[in-house]
């Protein structure tokens, strides 16, 4: 079995902004990509068909997290990078209606607990990479800092922990692997987004656009590239009102 060397693995990369990270390591980079996805999308096909590995994981049911970390430690000798991407976007009132205290207890499982526990089991890969920089970076919500949402307290509650989390294990595991939060905003619109949603969005910001994914890949390549950034918090919201 060929294993990785100077890998990156990222959660969550079967669609949209996940995928587009994978994405761009695999056309721009020389980085192996190894990363996870919920459901089947034609965009994991195409991240394979590229040469990336990807596991099937839903981070909610027991033993997810253990069978990863064994099935990445098969695959991959170290670790350039890790991405904890795998988000999970729920309004208070489903949390309520659709599945009461499950869907409080997911967002916490997957904006905290997995990337702490992943954090933990993966620092030897880390270590064990050649590079002189080594990283961590997760996504979080632009919401901590400019207000969250009346309607979305128990998901910016969630990446509020997150961040406090990140800056805590920047300290731990300094001065070998740098550790950063990336918050965005709006970076690109859903299939499906009316043209009044759009609006309101898109006004919530002091320059008004919707940038693509772009602009968290730049994000994702300064923090990998700076050796003097860790414990950080880099708000991608546009100059957010």
């Amino acid at each position: 079995m060929k294993q990785f060397q100077d890998a990156v693995l990222i959660t969550g990369a079967g669609q949209r902004i996940g995928y587009y990270l994978a994405k761009s390591f695999l056309q721009q980079t020389d980085y192996p990509i190894v990363f996870t996805y919920r459901t089947h999308h034609p965009q994991v096909d195409e991240l394979v068909a590229l040469g990336a590995i990807g596991f099937q994981v839903d981070f909610t049911l027991p033993d997810a997290l253990s069978k990863l970390v064994n099935q990445v430690k098969e695959q991959v000798l170290s670790l350039r990078a890790v991405i904890h991407n795998a988000s999970l976007w729920l309004s208070d009132e489903k949390i309520q209606t659709e599945g009461g205290g499950r869907n409080f207890n997911a967002l916490f499982q997957l904006h905290v607990e997995v990337p702490f526990y992943l954090n933990r089991e993966l620092t030897p890969l880390l270590k064990a990479s050649v590079s002189p920089l080594k990283d961590i970076i997760s996504l979080s919500d632009a919401s901590v800092v400019n207000g969250v949402s009346a309607d979305y307290v128990g998901y910016g509650s969630s990446k509020a922990a997150l961040q406090a989390l990140m800056k805590g294990f920047s300290k731990k595991l300094a001065p070998d692997i740098k550790v950063n939060d990336i918050a965005p905003a709006l970076i690109m619109f859903n299939e499906g987004d009316d043209e009044e949603y759009k609006q309101r969005r898109l006004a919530q910001s002091a320059l008004g656009i919707e940038p693509g994914p772009e602009v968290v890949w730049q994000a994702v390549q300064y923090l990998m590239n700076s050796p003097y950034t860790t414990g950080t918090v880099l708000s991608l919201d546009g100059g957010g009102k």
